[in-house]
């Protein structure tokens, strides 16, 4: 293994314990009050290494948000369009993803950042493979959707999660089939 190779290791590593290091102090402190160096002493890393990799409290988040934009990315494994999401396999291994980070996210929401997650979300249906940009309607009804599945799944979790990935696929699918004018389901969701 290279020199170069076993840098970005170490880097990678640096970063995720910086990451569960905020995570671990947010549970009895509020977002406000942790400081960087509550953060290095949890993450038992050097401040030099926290500047390396984050410019502030706020880009570990965004960094956590990446990663798990990322993982959903390669769960839902796009072919075509966003509507692939709302095939119900796809959709039930993103729920599943949430439910397996939802002691962070829930974190996340009762401190504030909801919003950050919402917009991760948009920014990933937004960049999914190919919205036509020339259609408003279409556009709108994938911000429509993203936030219908962005409250869902936080309430979703915020309840506990009583409900199985799967129960809440169907249920989120038979709302979209009851407006039969605005969409169409078969397999899966024409945008």
């Amino acid at each position: 293994m290279s020199s170069i190779d076993k840098r970005k290791i170490e880097q990678k590593r640096v970063r995720r314990s910086i990451e569960e290091a905020l995570f671990a102090l947010l549970k009895d402190q509020r977002f406000s009050e942790i400081t960087v160096t509550d953060i290095v002493r949890e993450a038992n890393v050097a401040r030099a290494s926290y500047y390396r990799n984050f410019d502030s409290k706020e880009a570990i988040i965004k960094s956590y948000m990446a990663h798990q934009r990322q993982e959903v990315a390669d769960k839902i494994d796009f072919s075509e369009t966003f509507s692939d999401f709302f095939i119900q396999e796809k959709l039930i291994a993103s729920l599943e993803h949430y439910l397996k980070q939802k002691y962070y996210i829930l974190l996340l929401c009762d401190n504030g950042f909801d919003s950050l997650i919402l917009d991760d979300m948009n920014k990933f249906a937004e960049l999914s493979p190919p919205n036509n940009p020339h259609s408003p309607f279409k556009n709108y009804k994938i911000q429509f959707l993203t936030g219908g599945i962005f409250n869902m799944t936080i309430q979703w979790l915020k309840n506990g999660a009583i409900e199985s990935p799967r129960e809440l696929s169907d249920i989120f699918i038979r709302l979209l089939r009851s407006d039969p004018h605005s969409l169409q389901y078969s397999s899966s969701v024409r945008l």
